[in-house]
């Protein structure tokens, strides 16, 4: 798969992570028919063994849709977000290699348009969703219950993201090929097991399986590598198929969070304390700073910080029918002391017994996260490389996490010798929610003649929320990167290179991803 990240314009990515602010252009919202109901089938990401017999990996456009629409209905419920008006798709965009063009629907016979993602977002800002467009790949690999997601991003956390969305999808295809005779022969096993006792005495005989049901790998038909003649087991005859029946239990839902209810910024009054210059404005106070901003804030300690009475209830504060608090929302904007307080702790976060900044007018940075958690008390945080259950039961714990990455590795040498390894172009976020979303999945396979075999799986994914550090509406009327991600994204190795994912666009943050835990 050729690198997907570029069909986005990618703009701003500096050491501090540093853009202009200016919304993403909205497309045209264009409405498609397709309404929620409690009966929508979401994608098919189980049955992977099934998946392996038919050959059939191709999700369509119309099967995203309404994966996207259950999404959608489960996370707003889980945010407890309540509008008037239906849920309804805006647009919908097919993704494939490089390209990214509106899904036009095929008529008659025409062959539907393959794709590897599909971007669904919902009219009237109300969010998107980015699901898979191959079974072999989980269903929903991202979502966002505000904004649109335009073909412009200023955020390099998101670019970040996404570099992980397309190394996750390469490894997960990989694997699944590697993988793909050992599920079949497991899956036709599996459909041996329901058969009469007649049909597995003739699958017997004939020497497809022996007396313990395992599959005879000798006796694999011919042309099975384009997807077995599976029928020929269920039914008697392979025209006596008749059709695929789903059913789907009720979702069960697991939630923490999102737990950081700030969506704050580096520049846009955050920055109005920095003692740098640059022209009418100031240096930027750097994604290191408003990362453990923002996490100091949610702990709301120490409460004197650099000489300062900190009044952490009034910098958090949300507005009635907001998601979250920044510093021009009304409960805090008509504040005067608590914007000076968000003000000064992001300025003196850079002083030189903490982050000890490198402020510059195109970006500021810091390596010293983890001694200014430190100084300021927080004396159990340490920093691990990044291990996806731990982070996971840091949230589930109410513990936020700091997580950085880095896009360029340097290695210095002297007369040839490697002496030393330094990183480039970094950014710093947090993650601060986890959900699993799942439901029972019941696969009826039906023949025209008497039999009725029954599959049973589990539906669902998991998804991490990340706080970007970029700001953002806390009405929910854009958005500015920050959201749920599928968990699966941080364990990509990410360190592995290949034709098609490679860290010289400056996009990945491959390198010295690690994670700041036990932060309380």
């Amino acid at each position: 798969m050729r690198k997907f990240l570029s069909i986005f314009i990618v703009t701003g990515l500096f050491f501090s992570c540093q853009r202009e602010e200016a919304d993403a252009p909205f497309a045209t919202d264009t409405d498609i028919s397709v309404l929620p109901n409690t009966e929508t089938k979401a994608s098919d990401n189980g049955l992977l063994g099934w998946v392996a017999l038919t050959g059939q990996t191709h999700i369509s456009a119309e099967e995203a849709q309404e994966t996207a629409l259950a999404t959608a209905m489960q996370m707003r419920e889980v945010e407890g977000i309540v509008t008037k008006a239906p849920l309804k798709i805006g647009s919908v965009e097919v993704v494939k290699g490089d390209t990214r063009k509106p899904y036009v629907p095929t008529k008659g016979n025409a062959k539907p348009e393959q794709a590897e993602v599909y971007i669904v977002n919902f009219a009237n800002n109300q969010g998107y969703v980015i699901t898979s467009a191959d079974r072999r790949i989980p269903s929903v690999l991202a979502y966002n219950s505000y904004g649109h997601l335009g073909d412009t991003i200023t955020n390099p956390g998101q670019a970040i993201l996404f570099s992980y969305m397309q190394a996750y999808i390469e490894e997960q295809r990989a694997a699944f090929e590697a993988n793909k005779e050992k599920l079949a022969t497991e899956a036709e096993e599996a459909i041996f097991k329901q058969l009469s006792k007649e049909r597995q005495a003739e699958l017997i005989a004939q020497g497809l399986f022996d007396k313990e049901g395992k599959r005879v790998k000798s006796k694999f038909e011919p042309d099975e590598g384009k997807g077995r003649k599976f029928k020929n087991f269920l039914c008697i005859e392979p025209d006596h198929y008749k059709e695929d029946i789903y059913i789907y239990g009720e979702w069960k839902t697991d939630v923490i969070g999102p737990l950081v209810k700030t969506l704050w910024s580096q520049e846009n009054d955050y920055n109005e304390k920095v003692s740098m210059q640059c022209g009418n404005n100031k240096a930027p106070v750097g994604c290191v700073a408003t990362a453990l901003g923002q996490l100091i804030a949610y702990h709301k300690k120490p409460a004197v910080f650099k000489g300062r009475t900190m009044h952490w209830d009034d910098i958090t504060k949300v507005d009635a029918g907001a998601m979250f608090s920044s510093i021009d929302n009304y409960s805090v904007g008509s504040n005067p002391t608590a914007v000076e307080d968000i003000q000064y702790l992001l300025a003196h976060l850079g002083d030189s017994d903490l982050l000890a900044m490198n402020y510059k007018c195109d970006g500021s940075g810091s390596s010293r996260a983890l001694e200014a958690l430190h100084t300021l008390g927080y004396n159990s945080s340490l920093s691990v490389s990044y291990n996806n259950a731990q982070a996971i039961s840091e949230i589930k714990n109410n513990r936020p996490v700091y997580i950085e990455g880095c896009s360029t590795e340097v290695k210095h040498k002297f007369l040839g010798i490697h002496y030393d390894t330094s990183y480039e172009d970094c950014h710093a976020w947090i993650l601060d929610g986890f959900v699993v979303i799942k439901r029972k999945k019941t696969h009826y396979y039906k023949c025209s003649v008497g039999n009725l075999y029954v599959f049973e799986s589990e539906d669902g994914y998991s998804l991490v929320h990340n706080n970007l550090g970029w700001g953002g509406s806390t009405y929910g009327y854009t958005n500015n990167g920050s959201g749920w991600y599928l968990t699966g994204f941080f364990n990509t190795k990410k360190n592995s290179p290949s034709n098609t994912y490679k860290s010289q666009d400056g996009y990945d943050f491959k390198y010295k991803n690690s994670i700041i835990i036990n932060i309380k």
